[in-house]
């Protein structure tokens, strides 16, 4: 078919751009959520309109990165390990719970045996970071219904933990005075077990993102402990430890906001979000990170507070001996150390010194207040002096 000659297509230059006006880009019509989202729905109010502000910004900026060159069948693959619909939620959930079951006895029967290998093992079989990577791409991909999905299935798993490890502590008899060393060494979270989770988060997503790298999950489970703090949380609770269960229960919160944090950025650097999807669904990706961040922000007050270094302190008898020795050699006369103890209990240090009386001791006070002014901290020296007693004796060998 041919126009008239007589018909000039600089006479219909208005209309050509009327009619490309009205037309909706390809890019604009995808799928979110088995939803069609259009540019019109975004109008009529039926998705979130782009967000706006420096953090928005940010957010799209490291969403052009695009790092892991995923493509729709990539990221088709990867929802469908997260995410579990249909039928699928009914088989995940019945391996969730029986895996759920045997990771917190194993972890239960591990810290009272203050057995770390056990412990370890309890963290393999976990299956607590499914949810939690799940929660992660749900805030990337912009699917608030399926995030919160993600934090039931966290939520129940995390109860069903603690009530678990409660009456499997409360079964098994026996003291627990003094508490074993793996129990208390899940009591007293601080900023070091936040950038252990955010790393570890990182990690785990982009090994579910690459296949080739599924094996760093391994590794991940070990780094950040999710089920043996939660296990804790019930022993504590069973024998009335109500302020090392706050301590466990505060390590598990700062594991699973790190790493949904951490978690959700590398989703969003590797491409696991499209621009077009990003551009479209931004209220609500921006708005979860904004969260997942001030989640973040929140857990670094108490973490702080909890140990006010990055650092748990370290052993300080070296130190003590080192300078009690260099001390009583300088002030005592003839005085010889024998032994030092020392123990750290609450916000003060006690020092336990056994010394010789066959020369003269420097006084106890001096000595405490030197001592602990070495130290910068509070310090409680007790002395004690053994006797010395010198024999003599001689004998003829003769017959």
């Amino acid at each position: 078919m041919q126009l008239p000659r007589n018909v000039r297509f600089d006479d219909h230059i208005g209309e050509v751009r009327q009619m490309t006006k009205e037309m909706v880009p390809l890019e604009s019509l995808m799928r979110l959520d088995d939803t069609e989202i259009t540019r019109e729905q975004l109008k009529n109010g039926s998705s979130k309109p782009p967000s706006r502000g420096p953090f928005a910004r940010i957010v799209g900026l490291l969403g052009r990165v695009e790092l892991g060159d995923l493509s729709d069948i990539d990221r088709d693959r990867i929802m469908r390990d997260l995410f579990h619909e249909g039928f699928r939620f009914g088989r995940f959930a019945r391996r969730f719970a029986a895996l759920m079951t045997m990771s917190v006895l194993i972890a239960v029967m591990g810290l009272l045996a203050d057995s770390t290998a056990v412990v370890i093992g309890a963290m393999l079989v976990a299956p607590l970071m499914s949810p939690v990577l799940g929660a992660a791409a749900a805030l990337v991909v912009g699917q608030p219904q399926q995030f919160l999905r993600q934090l039931v299935v966290l939520t129940a798993g995390t109860i069903g933990a603690i009530g678990l490890a409660a009456a499997t502590s409360f079964v098994f008899p026996g003291s627990m005075d003094p508490l074993p060393a793996e129990i208390l060494a899940r009591t007293s979270p601080n900023l070091l077990d936040l950038g252990i989770a955010l790393a570890a988060g990182a990690a785990g997503a982009y090994a579910q993102i690459r296949k080739a790298a599924a094996d760093a999950l391994t590794g991940v489970a070990v780094a950040v402990a999710l089920v043996p703090p939660l296990a804790v949380v019930g022993i504590t609770l069973e024998i009335r430890e109500f302020g090392l269960a706050t301590g466990a229960f505060l390590l598990f919160l700062a594991n699973v906001a790190g790493i949904i944090m951490s978690a959700a950025l590398t989703f969003l650097v590797c491409g696991l979000v499209s621009h077009s999807r990003l551009h479209l669904g931004s209220g609500y990706i921006v708005g979860g990170l904004r969260w997942a961040a001030l989640a973040v922000i929140v857990m670094v007050l108490p973490l702080h507070i909890t140990r006010a270094s990055v650092l748990p302190p370290s052993d300080p008898t070296e130190d003590v001996e080192h300078w009690l020795h260099e001390y009583i050699e300088a002030t005592g006369d003839g005085a010889e150390m024998v032994n030092v103890s020392v123990e750290r209990i609450a916000e003060e240090l006690l020092v336990d010194l056994v010394v010789t009386e066959s020369g003269i001791m420097p006084s106890t006070e001096d000595l405490a207040e030197q001592l602990a002014s070495e130290l910068s901290e509070p310090v409680a020296l007790t002395v004690q002096v053994l006797e010395v007693e010198t024999e003599q004796a001689s004998a003829d060998g003769g017959g």
